[in-house]
C-alpha cells in the first residue's frame, strides 16, 4: 500500500521541494524573497576534463543514471554491464568521488534504480593523475549528486515515470538541515519498473556445419529501495568531521521464453526459466578534513566499510526434457582506509602525498540440482565454493608546479597486489588454489600551456592497470540456457596500458584531443564450442591492442537566439591481436561517433531539447559491434514562477538503439540480435523551493577508486 501511495504522490507532479543549480534564492525577514536565476551551459571542457550538467538538459535529467551514462557522448554500456568509454572497456565509476566498488550486473542494478534527479553533473576524466588509484584502463566517470548549501532545513521530492515496454516510475524524498556547527542529510528513494528484451542468436558451427537459432523473449521485473543519510561536523574553521550510511535492497525477477532449432538435426523446442535476484549492499564512510595554517595545505583521512550481499534462485525448464534448479549466494566485506597531505611549498610548487590500504574478502556459494523420483537431489558436476581474499597496498607522491601560463603534475604511485583463492571443487573440476604477489610503479605526466587567447594546450601520460574483478576469477559456471554457459578463470592477470593525449582548448567552447593507447594482455570474454553445440564463454587474457583516435567537442554553439547546439565527433580505430589455438587472428577497425544536442529556449517559461547519438561499427575483442542509433526529445514548461517545471519526453523514439554484435571464434560464428525495448515516453513534475542563507562548502570529498571489481 505505501508502495503505491509514495508512487502516486511522486508521479502526480506533487513536489515541495528540489535541488537546484539554476538559481540561488535569499531569504531575509525584511525583504520579499529574491530569485536570481542562471542559465547553466549544458557542458564545461577543459584540457583533461569534460563535464556535464544534469540541470542544463532536459532529456538526461529524467530516467535514471543508467539512461544518463548511456547517452553521453563516447559513452558504451554492453549487454554484460560493461562501461565503454571511448571505445575501451575498463571505466571506473565514481559517485562523489568516492568508489561504487561494483561491476557487470552489480554495478547496472544500483545504475537503474538511481534516479538522474539526483545528479548535478558527471565528470569524464580521461587522464586521472597518481592521486587516484591506477585501477581502470579508460579513465575515470565521477557521478557528482547535489549539494544544499543553504543553512535551515530544506526538502525534496521527486517523481518521474514513463510508459513503453520498459517503463519505469521511480521517486525520491530527501531532507537536508544545515546549521553553523553541523550538516545532516537523508535521501530515500525508490524504484520500480519493468523491461522487456527480445533477442535473435544466430549460431553455425564449422566442424558439424550445423546451424543453430534461438529466439528469446525476457520480461524483468525490478524494484529497489535505496537510502543515504549522514552527517558533517564543523568542529572548527579548519576541520570538519564527517559520517555517512548508505544502503540499497535491490530485487529482480526474470521470466524467459527460449525458443531453440538446430535445422540439420530437426529438432526444436523451448525452454523456460524463472529468476528470483535479490541484493543488499551497504556502506559506512567515515571521514576527517584539516586544513593547514599555510593557504592550500591539507590533510585528510578517512575509513569505508562496504558489505554485499546477494542471492539468486534459477529454475529452468528445458524441452530435452530436462529441469534444473539452481541456488547460489556471495557475501563480500570490504575495508578500506586512506590518507592524504597538500603541502604547498611556495607560491609555484606544491607536494600531495597519500597511502591507502584495502582489504576484500569473499565468500560464493552454487549449486544445482536436478529432479528424480525421490525429489530434487544435488547435481555433483556443477556447484561450488569460492573463497577469496585480497589485499592492496599503495602509496603516491605528486609534485605540481604552476604559473600563470605553465602547469605540470609529475606522480608516481606504487601498487602491490595479494591475492588469494580457493576453489572447492565438484565432480568434474577438482579443488584448487592460487595464490599471486604482485608490485608495480604508476607513473603520470601532465604539462599544460595556457596561451594567448584563450589557447590551452596539454600533453599527459599514464600508466594504468585493469585487475580481473573477483566473478572472472571465480571458477564456478553459469548456467544461462542449454547452450550457453559461462564460467572464471583463475588464471587471469592483470593487464596494463599506456594512455597518451595531446588536447587543445579554445576558449573553453572547443576541445580538440589526439590519443593513442597501448594494451598488453587484455581481459576480454573468450568464446569456445563445446560438446552437443554448447557455447562457453571464459574471460582470458587474451589480446592485445592498440587505440588510436580523435575526440572533437564543440560546445553550446549559438546558432540563433534562441537554439544552442553542443556537438561531439570521434573517430578511433581499434586493432586487436591474439592467439587462440595456435592461429594468429585480428580485429581491426575504424570507428566514427557523434553525438548532437540540441537546446532551444521559446520564451523564459518554454524551452526544448532534441538529441541524437551514431555510434559507427566497432572492433571489441572476438566481436564486432554493429552501428547504433538514438534520438530522444523532450519539451519543458517552467511554472511557478519558475520554481517548478513539467517536463514531457520521449527516448529512442525510432526504436534503433538496438545491441547487434558478430562473434567469430574457432569452430563458430554468431549473431547476437538484442533489443532492450529503450523506447519510453514520459512525464516529469518538480518543484524548486529554497529558503536560508548560503553557506561556504568546506568540506573535500578526496575519495578515490580502490577497485570496482565486485560482481557476485
Amino acid at each position: 500500500m505505501y508502495r503505491t501511495l509514495f508512487l502516486g504522490i511522486l508521479l502526480s507532479g506533487v513536489s515541495l521541494v528540489a535541488w537546484s543549480q539554476q538559481q540561488d534564492t535569499i531569504a531575509d525577514q525584511r525583504l520579499k524573497e529574491v530569485v536570481v536565476t542562471a542559465k547553466l551551459p549544458l557542458v564545461e571542457m577543459s584540457a583533461g576534463k569534460t563535464t556535464y550538467r544534469m540541470d542544463a538538459s532536459i532529456t538526461q535529467s529524467t530516467g535514471s543514471l543508467y539512461d544518463v551514462l548511456s547517452s553521453l557522448p563516447g559513452v558504451m554500456i554492453d549487454s554484460g554491464g560493461n562501461v565503454l568509454l571511448n571505445g575501451q572497456s575498463g571505466a571506473t565509476i565514481l559517485m562523489d568521488g568516492k568508489p561504487t566498488y561494483l561491476s557487470g550486473d552489480e554495478l547496472m542494478s544500483l545504475l537503474k534504480s538511481t534516479p538522474a534527479t539526483n545528479t548535478d553533473k558527471i565528470d569524464l576524466i580521461t587522464q586521472p593523475s597518481a592521486l587516484y588509484d591506477a585501477a581502470g584502463s579508460t579513465g575515470l566517470i565521477d557521478i557528482r549528486t547535489r549539494k544544499i548549501k543553504l543553512r535551515g532545513m530544506n526538502l525534496s521530492l521527486n517523481g518521474n515515470g514513463s510508459l513503453g515496454r520498459s517503463g519505469s516510475g521511480y521517486g525520491s524524498v530527501s531532507m537536508n538541515i544545515r546549521e553553523d556547527k553541523f550538516n545532516f542529510y537523508l535521501t530515500y528513494s525508490y524504484y520500480r519498473g519493468k523491461n522487456v528484451i527480445d533477442m535473435f542468436i544466430d549460431r553455425a558451427f564449422s566442424r558439424d556445419e550445423e546451424r543453430m537459432t534461438q529466439d528469446s523473449y525476457r520480461k524483468r521485473e525490478t524494484d529497489s529501495h535505496y537510502l543515504r543519510t549522514g552527517c558533517d561536523f564543523y568542529l572548527n574553521k579548519r576541520t570538519v568531521w564527517g559520517t555517512s550510511f548508505s544502503g540499497n535492497i535491490f530485487g529482480r525477477k526474470e521470466n524467459a521464453d527460449m525458443f531453440t532449432e538446430i535445422q540439420e538435426r530437426k529438432t526444436a523446442g523451448n525452454t523456460y526459466s524463472h529468476t528470483d535476484c535479490d541484493r543488499r549492499n551497504l556502506s559506512l564512510n567515515t571521514n576527517m578534513v584539516h586544513k593547514l595554517q599555510k593557504e592550500g595545505g591539507e590533510i585528510s583521512a578517512s575509513f569505508d566499510y562496504f558489505h554485499y550481499y546477494r542471492t539468486e534462485n534459477q529454475l529452468m525448464d528445458s524441452f530435452k526434457p530436462d529441469t534444473l534448479k539452481g541456488d547460489m549466494q556471495g557475501n563480500i566485506n570490504l575495508y578500506i582506509g586512506q590518507a592524504d597531505a597538500v603541502y604547498p611549498l611556495n607560491e609555484r610548487w606544491k607536494l600531495q602525498v597519500g597511502g591507502k590500504a584495502s582489504f576484500v574478502a569473499i565468500d560464493n556459494t552454487a549449486g544445482y540440482m536436478r529432479p528424480s523420483v525421490s525429489g530434487w537431489l544435488p547435481d555433483g558436476s556443477l556447484g561450488s565454493r569460492f573463497v577469496y581474499d585480497e589485499n592492496m597496498n599503495a602509496a603516491y607522491l605528486q609534485a605540481g608546479y604552476e604559473t600563470d601560463r605553465l602547469k605540470l603534475a609529475a606522480g608516481l604511485r606504487l601498487e602491490h597486489t595479494r591475492v588469494h583463492g580457493d576453489f572447492g571443487g565438484n565432480t568434474v573440476q577438482k579443488d584448487s588454489s592460487f595464490t599471486t604477489n604482485y608490485l608495480h610503479l604508476f607513473p603520470t605526466l601532465s604539462l599544460q600551456y595556457n596561451g594567448a587567447s584563450n589557447h590551452t594546450f596539454q600533453f599527459s601520460y599514464g600508466r594504468r592497470i585493469t585487475r580481473p574483478n573477483y566473478n572472472d576469477l571465480n571458477p564456478f559456471t553459469y548456467i544461462f540456457d542449454e547452450y550457453t554457459h559461462e564460467g572464471g578463470n583463475t588464471k587471469l592477470h592483470p593487464s596494463f596500458s599506456d594512455n597518451m593525449e595531446l588536447a587543445y582548448v579554445y576558449r573553453g567552447w572547443l576541445q580538440t584531443v589526439f590519443f593513442c593507447s597501448r594494451t598488453e594482455d587484455a581481459i576480454m570474454k573468450s568464446y569456445q564450442e563445446r560438446e552437443n553445440q554448447c557455447i562457453y564463454v571464459i574471460p582470458e587474457n587474451i589480446s592485445s591492442y592498440t587505440q588510436t583516435g580523435i575526440r572533437v567537442h564543440a560546445a553550446n554553439l549559438e546558432l540563433a537566439s534562441f537554439w544552442k547546439m553542443n556537438l561531439t565527433a570521434i573517430g578511433m580505430y581499434n586493432d586487436y591481436h591474439w592467439t587462440e589455438q595456435g592461429n594468429k587472428l585480428k580485429n581491426r577497425m575504424f570507428t566514427p561517433i557523434f553525438s548532437s544536442i540540441n537546446q532551444f529556449t521559446f520564451t523564459p517559461s518554454w524551452s526544448a531539447e532534441l538529441s541524437a547519438s551514431y555510434n559507427g561499427r566497432m572492433a571489441y575483442g572476438q566481436a564486432t559491434v554493429h552501428p547504433a542509433f538514438e534520438m530522444n526529445v523532450g519539451i519543458r514548461k517552467k511554472v511557478f514562477r519558475g520554481k517548478g517545471s513539467v517536463t514531457l519526453f520521449a527516448k529512442d523514439i525510432f526504436d534503433t538503439n538496438w545491441q547487434k554484435v558478430d562473434v567469430r571464434a574457432i569452430g563458430t560464428q554468431a549473431f547476437v540480435d538484442e533489443r532492450p525495448n529503450r523506447r519510453v515516453l514520459g512525464i516529469a513534475f518538480t518543484w524548486r523551493f529554497q529558503k536560508g542563507s548560503e553557506v561556504e562548502e568546506s568540506r573535500r570529498k578526496n575519495e578515490v577508486d580502490e577497485t570496482k571489481r565486485v560482481n557476485l
